[in-house]
């Protein structure tokens, strides 16, 4: 049995209870909406005429992300789902919004249809870790990719999996959220290389239980060398919380300090990830004035974390001030005001999307808490 609902401008059929072949969760709006305004600010900025694009939902579930895209951005879209059940509520949703002349569905092991066939646009959003489809999705995509997981214990060190699913050793630290995200861009970044493509990060963010990468593609073995320079590793003291990043060949270059320049504890490596910018500035101030424009049902949100992410330090980790506060015994001030005390300091200081109780900054964690005694 199945309900109607309404995501954008789309009508969509979803299981009123959910089913083991048939996946919908809304909660995922948010992501959903973001995904309608990138897509549509990639496409704008393309010299290719739209109807030449060519997207995949390669995990479609009930087919509600590559309907969206086909009726709110206007793409031809292949969606696809190895559910039979899934298959046939997919050809319902495209008649229902009426968009057959954009859309088709396919019944395929995602794996095998991304490899018989180049898409511009491609899009995997597992129910779980998207490690089995990214070798596939790297060869096959042209333009943009687009990739999802909600695996984050693994990701960010909670649990056991990371350095096996990711080629990655994440540390469970309290700016867990992007570490994984980084982790995730590095296990892409490598497998785009493997077929002399380069990734660029246009919007890569987290929120509740998933990652979510937004990533421009292109082709060319000496890109795809460029960008392997953007990996690296993060050190992290767990004794005073002293954190610093390093690329690959700083490692390969000069001998990693083993104990903390601090408090001389051991540090701890965690990686490889990539370690530059993880979005792209002008494209998130462009995705922000596309969600404005539009009918959305998680407007306000969408807007608030592209908005947060547009201004978000490119540094590779974030300190959570309420938990340092703590250990020090200090009541935490407004992180307003200690952001103002840090800049006033001389050093770099602001909010990040991935916690409220968190800001990124250049200053030192023994020059944070010199600030936070003031």
């Amino acid at each position: 049995m199945f309900s109607e609902t309404k995501e954008g401008t789309t009508r969509i059929l979803v299981p009123k209870q959910p089913t083991k072949s048939i996946f919908y969760n809304p909660k995922m709006e948010l992501c959903r909406d973001i995904d309608i305004a990138g897509v549509a600010a990639f496409v704008s900025s393309l010299p290719s005429r739209r109807a030449s694009l060519r997207y995949i939902d390669a995990l479609a579930g009930t087919g509600v992300r590559g309907v969206r895209i086909a009726k709110e951005v206007g793409l031809f879209v292949a969606i696809n789902d190895r559910s039979e059940s899934a298959y046939e509520l997919i050809n319902r949703n495209i008649e229902l919004n009426e968009i057959g002349e954009r859309a088709k569905a396919y019944n395929e092991n995602a794996n095998v249809l991304l490899l018989q066939k180049n898409y511009d646009f491609v899009d995997i959003d597992p129910f779980g870790s998207p490690a089995p489809f990214l070798d596939a999705a790297c060869k096959s995509v042209k333009k943009m990719l687009l990739i999802t997981a909600t695996d984050t214990a693994p990701l960010c060190g909670a649990h056991s999996g990371g350095l096996r699913k990711y080629d990655a050793k994440p540390l469970n630290t309290e700016y867990h959220k992007e570490m994984a995200t980084r982790i995730l861009l590095g296990r892409v970044t490598r497998d785009l290389c493997r077929y002399d493509r380069a990734i660029q990060p246009l919007l890569s963010y987290s929120k509740g239980h998933f990652i979510r990468i937004i990533a421009g593609v292109e082709k060319g073995a000496k890109k795809a060398d460029d960008c392997m320079k953007r990996l690296g590793f993060i050190a992290h003291c767990f004794s005073c919380g002293n954190r610093f990043a390093f690329s690959c060949s700083d490692m390969l270059e000069m001998e990693v300090k083993k104990n903390c320049e601090v408090c001389d504890a051991k540090i701890r490596i965690a990686g490889p990830l990539y370690v530059e910018a993880i979005k792209e500035k002008r494209f998130c101030e462009r995705v922000h004035e596309g969600l404005e424009k539009r009918e959305l049902g998680r407007k306000k949100e969408a807007m608030k974390t592209v908005a947060t992410c547009i201004n978000e330090l490119d540094i590779p980790f974030y300190y959570d001030y309420h938990a340092l506060c703590k250990s020090m015994k200090v009541p935490p001030p407004p992180i307003s005001s200690l952001i103002d005390d840090l800049q006033l300091n001389g050093f770099s200081a602001g909010r990040t999307h991935f916690s409220d109780t968190a800001l990124k900054t250049d200053a030192r964690i023994d020059m944070i808490k010199d600030v936070l005694k003031k």
